[in-house]
């Protein structure tokens, strides 16, 4: 079969898959849980036009928005009482999450096609990078935490994006990148942080593509053209999207104005948050807002009875699961759990083990580099891992185990670059044993996903049950 129409039936046949595993049903459970307390909140006030402030950019809680405004399926219902709150603690009868959740949940599932993209662009085999999708399509912490009005479903399909066009870029380099290539990078990245402030750290991005491009011959004048052009596009989507958000949110109920300063306030009682001229008051305003929030964010309490948060060291071993919510079912329970598949987490392990081991390797011993292009892209992306678990540790406030989706992700991608680089002369020559051995493999992980799936599709379980599915003590799974 010829390469393209593989990749056409590969790119079907994941979407189908995706359908099932993120899609299906995503208006399940009828409950709120963890942060859709806060964004329903939030994208309520949009279409409503009240003013508010958040301690995120408010990309993502546009979309959460948008999706409520198209499909619109609580025109019936009185959702008044969200425009006065900043966190939801019910809900009314006959509340739908179908518009809330839509777009966090279907960007989730667009996502599975920008991975299996992403690892063929590096290969070039449809075969191989359709199998090892399987790491995105039943990743169970990934699809329950995208199955909800939140922000990481829509941050990491731009991720993903931003990190499909740099593997593009690098991958196409034969010629120079071209002035308009590092603005479309810019795009990218500016929609990323517009979501989440936790992922500038892809900005390191633009370093590795300009090593890349340059390592031989040093052109400054392009050089500082392209940092500009990809500086310019980023501030260019980010300011835009606050724009929008003081346009949508600015009247004021009930004298909420959050941190907003007294020239501020006066500024929204005269009804002038629309007027461009003072966009740059409220952008600051705004930013500044972030800053005073994650100052009174609590720190991480190992003590605390019911701390969900965890530590960053040990995240990469699964620390610690949250339970989302529960609800009795008879005599068994239904769970909500943000539990990660733990075969797809020890191949993301694996995969920073032995690519740190590459690297060191070749700096420490002078061992020979067989594919140039995958070995810089093996150490940007353990460069990019390394930096963003410092900074996560270097942060005190308290943090949750869906803040490694990022570095997840990462690894995992890392994990299948050094498939390819370690077993290139038997993917070369298409060896059968190892296909068999990578679909056993992979076998295994839709295995532990369907054992894990009842805690993903609140399902009920029994105490029996649900034991069953505690294997580490570190997880923290706890039955009610």
């Amino acid at each position: 079969m010829h390469k393209k129409t593989q990749l056409i039936l590969f790119s079907f046949l994941i979407l189908i898959i995706s359908y099932f595993t993120y899609f299906r049903n995503y208006s399940y459970p009828p409950n709120l849980f963890w942060d859709e307390n806060y964004h329903i909140a939030s994208a309520q006030k949009y279409l409503n036009g009240v003013f508010f402030m958040e301690p995120h950019p408010p990309l993502g809680k546009m979309f959460i928005a948008l999706g409520e405004y198209i499909l619109h399926p609580n025109d019936q219902i009185d959702t008044s009482s969200f425009l006065t709150a900043d966190y939801i603690k019910d809900i009314p009868q006959g509340y739908s999450f179908k518009g809330v959740r839509f777009f966090p949940t279907f960007f989730a599932f667009l996502s599975t096609l920008l991975f299996f993209l992403i690892l063929y662009i590096l290969s070039h085999k449809p075969a191989l990078s359709f199998l090892f999708t399987s790491v995105y399509l039943f990743e169970n912490a990934i699809i329950v935490h995208s199955r909800g009005a939140m922000l990481e479903g829509t941050q990491i399909f731009f991720i993903l994006l931003f990190l499909l066009y740099f593997f593009w870029l690098v991958s196409s380099s034969l010629h120079k990148n071209t002035f308009p290539s590092y603005v479309v990078l810019g795009l990218l990245y500016g929609a990323v942080i517009s979501i989440k402030l936790n992922g500038a750290i892809l900005g390191l991005i633009l370093i590795i593509l300009l090593v890349w491009e340059y390592h031989k011959t040093i052109r400054w004048s392009e050089i500082i053209v392209k940092i500009a052009l990809f500086v310019l596009a980023s501030i260019i989507v980010f300011v835009n999207v606050y724009c929008l958000h003081f346009i949508l949110a600015k009247s004021p109920l009930e004298e909420r104005y959050s941190q907003a300063s007294d020239v501020y306030r006066a500024l929204l009682k005269r009804g002038r948050s629309s007027n461009p001229a003072t966009f740059p008051l409220q952008l600051g305003e705004h930013l500044g807002f972030i800053s005073h929030y994650e100052k009174g964010v609590p720190k991480y309490d190992a003590c605390k009875p019911g701390e969900n948060g965890s530590l960053p060291v040990a995240w990469p071993f699964g620390n610690k699961s949250i339970n989302y919510r529960w609800e009795r079912d008879g005599e068994s329970v239904r769970y909500l759990y943000l539990q990660g598949n733990p075969m797809i987490w020890l191949i993301g392990i694996m995969g920073i083990f032995f690519a740190v081991n590459l690297v060191v390797s070749h700096l420490a011993f002078k061992t020979p580099i067989k594919n140039k292009r995958l070995f810089f892209c093996i150490l940007s992306f353990v460069l990019l891992y390394i930096i963003y678990m410092g900074a996560m540790l270097s942060l005190e406030r308290v943090m949750y185990l869906y803040h490694y989706f990022i570095p997840l992700i990462l690894s995992l991608i890392l994990a299948f670059m050094m498939l390819e680089y370690l077993f290139e002369e038997k993917l070369k020559k298409n060896n059968t044993k190892f296909y068999v051995a990578v679909l056993i493999i992979f076998g295994f992980v839709v295995a532990v996903y369907i054992f894990f799936s009842p805690l993903t599709y609140y399902y009920p379980l029994s105490k029996s049950a649900f034991q069953l599915r505690n294997w580490l003590p570190w997880w923290g799974l706890e039955p009610v």
